[in-house]
């Protein structure tokens, strides 16, 4: 008897709950696994019970959701390195260490620094895992390759938090990766270098070969970057002025390999396999061949999460065909997605991972949409509507996402998206054509390749242009967690209207466009309704802001450097008016606050209760204490080290408090 036909969606959405459970709690596996034992006895139970019955109870359905958010956060414990007993970090002395570990990815590199992930296999002579982050100075190490083995004598240390808020948090995107510390190779420091041929170098070497293989070509050095992203993933080298212009433009997406990739990929598999269809086993070789092909396709691009949720929703659709089985495209999405959580749960707070389901939801949800409206007997208006059509769908599902993480919108999107789509595609389509002429007869590749060189300058041309007219991009837009929930609402209801148009579908359009905007009322309020005073840690220079209720008054030594950090400030907290003046001695926030630069003068008739040090002034702190008797003593990033530690330890001396931002970062004062 079949007993139950329960759909993945509910399944994913309880394993989802469950990794974010333990993300936040970090559990004990022990009682974890108690919980799982209790769960699978419970839905053991139950099912003999529906069995005996005949009938299909709620509380067994309602047992396997709780199976699966026990299984989600037990995944995500076992899937956090730190919790592992072979991890490093047990093994870590308190000076250098000697590490082994094999290179398993190149990060891009810094203005003097390489960046690379280093798998671990051994600390101090002992077997151990785990992920390091090395710091390799150009000037004196040799770029390294994928799968090289590495013997360093260095001091590890554990990654720092950010010290000041509303920034992109580089620290906890490395812990999602599993990768907590960090080495910075300095001349002191031994290393050796050792060519290891595991299946990770093998890879590597395959993609070096297939990239060094469009040199010949001669192309232009953006063109070539540009190119590389587009065909293997490698966005490494991509100027950040190329970056920008497609990211301005609304078309950035087209330089991270996705579905819209692996679908031409795939499709031009199966065009050119298509005469196996006549053999008797025709269809198992067509799958076995498109599979196994994509598969060393996502290995070759790195394996990101966008690649692999391709990957798996074109597995899932070949494998139906080759059993004549209709797939159903939601159970297929959310399987990909139930497979890659479980691969690796730290996906799910992958931004790529993220906006790459959400993009193909929407496509997915709004295709009757797209089909209805775009109809026409004329293939070339059909088809121009239709893109038009699925790039405001696709831009309409990671709308409330990039405006939370990005904070800005193009408005000249759906013209970019029209031009710049059937370009990428066609230069992609070159560009995995020219593969095998370039290591075959690449005389006649370098015909294709001035074909691609045109179509590149063509594309590039058009998004400088576009991303000329800024006054078309709507920038730093103050955005919240809470309304990301409540677009995502209004969506819906314009998914639900649209498909079906009445009256009565209207109200729901309106009532999540009300309840939007007293979300945003009631978070405006609620951010401006307090002051505060803030000092910011800034390397080399000096930054605070005063802010009072809307309005925000920045006092900095160098604006131009810290511009960014008030652009992030202000667009976090909704403020409506914003001041920018020279730092100045004296500051009054509930208590007077004296600022000593470089200049060294303290002696004032005025009684400040807090002290700030900046601009690394020479003083005798213990006679400034002795005057002053200030209750808080501050000292921001623009000070020496050596500085800071000698005024730290005359505080502790004193009993006075000492905040240094560059140790604790940011410090706020209500």
């Amino acid at each position: 008897m079949k007993y139950v036909k329960f759909p993945i969606i509910p399944l994913l959405l309880a394993f989802i709950f469950g990794i974010l459970y333990e993300h936040f709690t970090n559990s004990n596996l022990k009682g974890l696994s108690i919980s799982i034992i209790i769960a699978a006895l419970s839905c053991f139970i139950l099912y003999l019970y529906s069995k005996k019955e005949k009938n299909n109870p709620i509380s067994l359905g309602i047992s396997i959701l709780i199976s699966f958010f026990i299984l989600g956060a037990i995944n995500k414990n076992l899937h956090s390195d730190l919790n592992s007993k072979n991890h490093f970090s047990n093994y870590l002395k308190d000076e250098n260490n000697i590490i082994v570990g094999f290179v398993n990815e190149k990060l891009k590199s810094t203005s003097f620094y390489d960046k690379y992930i280093l798998d671990v296999s051994q600390i101090n002579k002992q077997f151990a895992k785990g992920k390091i982050l090395i710091y390799l100075p150009k000037t004196r190490i040799s770029k390294l390759t994928i799968g090289t083995e590495i013997r360093l004598f260095s001091e590890i240390k554990y990654i720092d938090p950010i010290t000041n808020p509303y920034q992109f948090n580089y620290t906890q995107y490395l812990n999602n990766q599993n990768i907590y510390y960090d080495i910075h190779y300095k001349k002191e420091d031994k290393i050796a270098i050792t060519n290891c041929k595991n299946w990770k170098f093998y890879i590597n070497q395959l993609k070096e070969k297939l990239i060094s293989s469009f040199t010949y070509l001669h192309l232009k050095e953006d063109n070539y970057n540009l190119l590389m992203a587009l065909l293997f993933g490698e966005r490494t080298t991509l100027s950040k002025e190329l970056t920008d212009n497609y990211t301005n433009t609304g078309v950035v997406h087209i330089l991270a390999i996705s579905g819209l990739h692996i679908a031409l990929f795939y499709g031009l598999i199966l065009w050119c396999s298509n005469p196996l269809k006549k053999y008797r086993n025709g269809k198992l070789y067509l799958f076995l061949l498109s599979i196994s092909t994509l598969w060393i396709y996502a290995l070759l691009t790195g394996m990101s999460a966008s690649v692999v949720r391709a990957v798996v929703m074109f597995t899932i659709i070949a494998y139906g065909t080759l059993v004549n089985k209709q797939v159903n495209i939601y159970n297929s999405l959310a399987t990909s997605a139930l497979l890659l959580l479980l691969w690796n749960p730290n996906y799910l707070f992958d931004i790529g991972f993220q906006l790459s389901y959400c993009a193909v939801i929407a496509i997915i949800a709004f295709q009757p949409v797209v089909n209805k409206y775009s109809y026409s007997k004329k293939w070339l208006v059909l088809k121009t509507k239709e893109t038009l059509l699925i790039t405001l769908v696709a831009q309409l599902g990671v709308l409330p996402l990039t405006l939370y993480y990005f904070g800005q919108f193009p408005i000249l999107f759906l013209i970019s998206n029209v031009i710049v789509i059937p370009l990428s595609s066609l230069i992609l389509i070159l560009g995995l054509a020219i593969i095998p002429l370039n290591l075959i007869l690449p005389s006649i590749g370098q015909y294709v390749g001035i074909i691609i060189e045109y179509l590149i300058d063509k594309m590039n041309q058009f998004t400088f242009w576009i991303g000329q007219f800024d006054s078309f991009i709507i920038k730093n837009i103050a955005f919240h967690e809470l309304l990301v929930v409540f677009l995502f609402g209004i969506i819906w209801s314009l998914l639900n209207y649209f498909s079906n148009p009445k009256i009565k579908k209207v109200t729901w359009v309106l009532i999540s466009i009300l309840s939007f905007q007293i979300a945003y009322l009631a978070i405006f309020v609620n951010k401006n309704e307090h002051s505060e005073l803030l000092v910011f840690n800034s390397y080399k220079n000096s930054i605070l802001v005063l802010k009072r209720n809307k309005e925000a008054t920045f006092y900095s030594t160098d604006f131009k450097k810290n511009k960014q950090l008030i652009t992030n400030y202000c667009r976090n907290n909704f403020i409506v008016n914003k001041k920018e003046i020279p730092l100045k001695n004296s500051i009054y926030f509930q208590e007077r606050i004296l600022c000593i630069d470089s200049n060294g003068i303290y002696k004032t008739k005025m009684s400040p209760k807090i002290i700030l040090l900046t601009q690394s002034p020479k003083i005798n702190l213990e006679r400034l204490i002795q005057i002053h008797q200030p209750k808080q003593i501050i000292a921001d990033g623009s000070n020496y080290k050596s500085y800071i530690k000698l005024w730290k330890a005359t505080c502790e001396k004193q009993k006075i408090p000492f905040h240094a931002t560059t140790e604790k970062g940011l410090i706020q004062i209500k």
